[in-house]
């Protein structure tokens, strides 16, 4: 059975300001390799035809030209791109891709993938899904378990419960972002995994729980498709209908609801959601440097130069400049937040 790559490019990515941009998000930068994070997605999901079929693109409907461009870069041709008119979270992304594979791919499974996140481990990524696909194919959604390799306090946590099949266990409970002292107790104990937010399904599966628990949000996401329009060759969803549509996430409207949910762990796979500055890579530009540690340089601009310091983000562009200590790095956002309550769109 092929999978229907489904790659949601909605995103906005504050934590990576002042790169990061409302015109530019995290997911179109460069940021851990020579292509962006969208496009080794794409690559990482077309690789292997026997496998994937043409990916389905997800994206806000002002970044249709840099979607294009970029697949182009790449050399892949979507099987189709759908503009969301305004950003209604993740529920609603799953219930418009189930409903277009239901469509146009219904023998396939749909592998819900975030645009923004990086994994080194490309062929253990594909025997998970391979793993999950058993599961999936008997009517579960599935989720990925990736392995913790520390304490984590920004992420979810998922803990397995029952096995179901190879490498694929019942969910006993979803967990939220927990403190340090909690991680640690879920490291200790074993049997919790980090929430990666990629979901394996068959469209009917998904259609049918979110029509069970989530029924505006099947109901506006489905009938957006119906009545869409098209910006050049992608298509946009009704604005009117889908701007009346619930704003959630597939976790909670679906997955912490549904007796369907499945895990497959531990997805060992070299997996990071790049949610901030501490996890992107310093660029090698013509930056000047002495008795310092540890720092993460990236300038679209200006050389930077710094001398004894250590554990600092310096990223600098045309019109801003951002300095923080690694440990601050999840704070970004509080200046976007700031720039907002000052009214400053020119650099959000």
């Amino acid at each position: 059975m092929k999978i229907q790559p489904v790659i949601m490019s909605g995103g906005s990515g504050t934590r990576l300001w002042p790169l990061s941009r409302r015109s530019h998000p995290k997911q179109f930068l460069n940021l851990v390799s020579d292509h962006s994070l969208f496009q080794d997605t794409v690559l990482r999901l077309s690789g292997d035809a026997d496998l994937f079929s043409s990916p389905l693109i997800i994206a806000g409907k002002d970044h249709a030209a840099l979607v294009e461009k970029q697949l182009a870069q790449i050399g892949v041709k979507a099987a189709d791109i759908i503009l969301e008119p305004c950003p209604r979270n993740t529920a609603a992304v799953a219930a418009v891709a189930a409903a277009w594979t239901a469509s146009e791919n219904p023998d396939a499974l749909a592998l819900l993938a975030p645009a923004d996140h990086h994994i080194e481990d490309t062929a253990s990524f594909h025997s998970a899904i391979k793993d999950g696909a058993i599961a999936a194919s008997n009517g579960r959604i599935v989720t990925f378990g990736i392995k913790p390799t520390h304490p984590h306090t920004g992420y979810g946590y998922i803990q397995s419960g029952d096995d179901y099949c190879k490498n694929v266990f019942e969910v006993a409970a979803f967990k939220e972002k927990p403190d340090r002292k909690t991680a640690e107790t879920y490291i200790a104990k074993g049997g919790f995994y980090w929430n990666a937010g990629l979901f394996l399904f068959h469209a009917d599966a998904m259609l049918t729980e979110l029509d069970h628990h989530a029924g505006e949000i099947s109901k506006a996401a489905k009938q957006s498709l119906e009545k869409c329009g098209t910006i050049g060759t992608a298509k946009i969803l009704d604005n009117t209908i889908f701007s009346q549509c619930p704003s959630d996430s597939v976790d909670y409207a679906i997955m912490e609801k549904t007796d369907k949910a499945a895990i497959i762990a531990p997805v060992d796979i070299g997996w990071s959601d790049i949610g901030s500055w501490s996890e992107a890579n310093s660029e090698d530009g013509d930056h000047v440097v002495a008795d310092c540690q540890n720092l993460t340089i990236r300038s679209d601009g200006p050389m930077i130069s710094a001398v004894g310091v250590e554990d600092l983000i310096i990223v600098a562009t045309g019109d801003a400049v951002l300095v923080a200590r690694k440990d601050s790095a999840q704070d970004v956002r509080k200046i976007v937040d700031e720039l907002k309550r000052r009214g400053r769109e020119d650099l959000l």
